[in-house]
């Protein structure tokens, strides 16, 4: 493989070192978008969790999975029609995981990250908020 190739999903976990991998205690799950229901996040960020929940099927053990983002300031978000609240992002996204067709996650390894609406934000509170600060 050279600079430049692009590989898949599959490859690329099949390439990266199996220690590495089985000290992985959580893994962070960007959002990136406006949700198409409760349980559908973007297809594109519906990408990002099929990619997710196979790492943790194939991992062995449980690491924990932290969702990102409650939203965006630069578009109007989902608002649910049963009591008119927002649906964050990152709840759509840990909704697709506990329900994923092929490797689902259990909800006590799935976190959601409600807080941040940018970038920065996403890092910050998920330190914060899922982690210990000494």
């Amino acid at each position: 493989m050279k600079r430049g190739d692009i590989i898949s999903e599959h490859d690329l976990l099949a390439s990266l070192n199996q220690t590495w991998l089985q000290s992985i205690d959580a893994i962070v799950l960007l959002g990136g978008g406006v949700p198409l229901s409760p349980t559908e996040p973007p297809v594109y960020v519906q990408r990002r969790c099929d990619v997710v929940a196979e790492v943790v099927a194939s991992l062995g053990h449980a690491p924990a999975v932290v969702c990102l983002s409650a939203g965006t300031a630069h578009v109007p978000q989902y608002i649910t029609e049963h009591n008119g609240l927002p649906l964050w992002e990152s709840t759509a996204s840990a909704a697709y995981l506990m329900r994923h067709e092929r490797f689902p996650v259990p909800p006590s390894q799935v976190f959601a990250e409600t807080t941040s609406y940018d970038t920065i934000s996403n890092a910050f509170f998920t330190r914060t908020s899922f982690s210990d600060i000494t």
